[in-house]
């Protein structure tokens, strides 16, 4: 029986004591320390991801020392602790970026203004509702999703979209491959679930 076959490569095993002997653990870094350093310590403040190797003892006498605010004064200590709350990101007091708001606000307008036809009912369409005011099932917006449709489509658009990936997606016009079965059954239930809930 060959033992170096690539069938036992991917067999795990206990390592043996002379291989965990034989893997290189780093020197303490404590000044004058020969231990091994199995053990990791943060460096510090603006060295953040970066550790010191120690050995027990002298990572037990770090951890007695460590002050990640080591030398900031108290008001840049409670700063630094009252951005961390927010995950160091910038914020504004209410109704300083306003000017953020206002364009978004004009953007709507605009959009509103620019609807000849009134397709959007005067306003924005309520999300999770069809244009025709019917209220949508989360099930029904799952299915539309599924058929690379949004909540806006029209019983005409899901039926066409539907005969369209049934073409595309079916066996036959792939040459007998069965690759796209999965999605092609989603497609199938998803369809299904529409004209059986009455959306088309």
């Amino acid at each position: 029986m060959k033992l170096d076959s690539k069938y036992f490569d991917k067999i795990r095993v206990k390592p043996s004591a002379e291989k965990k002997a034989a893997e290189t653990v780093p020197q303490c870094d404590w000044p004058d320390c020969p231990r091994p350093g199995r053990h990791k310590a943060p460096m510090g403040r603006g060295h953040e991801g970066k550790f010191y190797n120690y050995c027990t003892q002298h990572v037990q006498e770090y951890n007695k020392s460590y002050n990640y605010f080591a030398g900031m004064k108290d008001d840049e200590m409670a700063e630094f602790q009252k951005d961390a709350r927010l995950g160091h990101r910038p914020t504004w007091k209410l109704g300083q970026n306003s000017n953020a708001n206002v364009s978004g606000m004009r953007r709507k307008a605009a959009h509103m203004r620019d609807d000849p036809f009134g397709l959007n009912g005067g306003g924005a369409k309520e999300p999770g509702r069809h244009p025709s005011g019917r209220a949508l099932r989360s099930t029904e917006l799952k299915a539309l999703q599924t058929l690379g449709l949004d909540d806006a489509a029209t019983a005409e658009q899901v039926k066409t979209q539907y005969k369209t990936l049934v073409k595309r997606l079916h066996p036959d016009a792939n040459g007998g491959s069965r690759a796209n079965e999965d999605t092609l059954k989603a497609v199938i239930q998803a369809y299904d679930h529409l004209r059986s809930s009455g959306f088309c």
